[in-house]
């Protein structure tokens, strides 16, 4: 395994290409910018990637981040050097498949399940969390597809736009399937995304202020509990997710 030394010395050998796509051999934290420790993202071993920069043709001082593109979500943050090992990634783009949407829906029993045993474990919200136990909103349902293969965008309003869309705020939730995406927000931006278990209710982790500080099982129904009444009056819509993203064939 390469170390943080190998790494650098990996990426120079390319010239910092901008084409070439690595394999993450470590969990990694990704960050919003090159200095700051705010956390946006963290990234499962595993997961590929492309740089952005620096650019070996530039004049770049010394840094310690790099900027990269995520392939399974089109996903950019900032990553530390410090720790990074990696392998080039050698691999075939999966064909198109015309049966898709009918192994999302066979695999949604499992993704709900996952999210039901995450519940379980002693959890909080963590904003940027995605490797668990602490999950941020968006984090733990692209997680849950994750672990079942099925790749969608990282944020909640990028994934509303990736959804095929059911309806908007005010409809039934009697159109929803279990597995369906709920989204939340105020004067239709999306910051808060569940997803719908079945007879109105839906599990999400939701912060400390309005929510219950890790995930949770809410509902649509009528309810006097205060959080469950707090999502619902900020529902703008749902939505299904009907395939998988691809970096060759999906607009970021």
């Amino acid at each position: 395994m390469e170390n943080y030394r190998d790494a650098i010395s990996l990426l120079k050998q390319t010239n910092f290409s901008k084409t070439i796509w690595w394999t993450l051999k470590v969990n990694i934290s990704g960050y919003q910018n090159p200095t700051d420790d705010k956390l946006v993202t963290e990234i499962f071993k595993n997961r590929i990637f492309k740089l952005l920069y620096p650019n070996i043709n530039q004049n770049t001082p010394n840094f310690s981040r790099i900027l990269v593109q995520l392939y399974e979500d089109g996903y950019i943050c900032w990553i530390n050097l410090d720790g990074l090992i990696i392998e080039k990634c050698e691999f075939r783009k999966p064909e198109n498949s015309k049966n898709e949407y009918s192994l999302i829906k066979e695999k949604v029993p499992s993704i709900l399940k996952w999210i039901k045993n995450q519940a379980a474990i002693n959890n909080e919200y963590l904003w940027g969390g995605t490797l668990g136990p602490n999950f941020d909103c968006s984090g733990l349902i692209q997680t849950a597809f994750f672990m079942n293969h099925i790749y969608i965008p990282r944020d909640s309003y990028q994934i509303k736009s990736f959804c095929k869309p059911i309806f908007k705020s005010k409809e039934s939730y009697a159109f929803l399937h279990p597995g369906d995406l709920l989204f939340f927000g105020n004067q239709g931006k999306c910051d808060h995304i569940g997803i719908y278990k079945g007879e109105g209710l839906y599990y999400h982790s939701s912060g400390k202020e309005f929510g219950r500080n890790g995930i949770g099982l809410d509902t649509l129904k009528q309810s006097n509990d205060k959080i469950s009444l707090h999502y619902k009056s900020k529902l703008i819509s749902a939505g299904r997710v009907v395939r998988s993203y691809r970096w060759d064939r999906t607009i970021r």
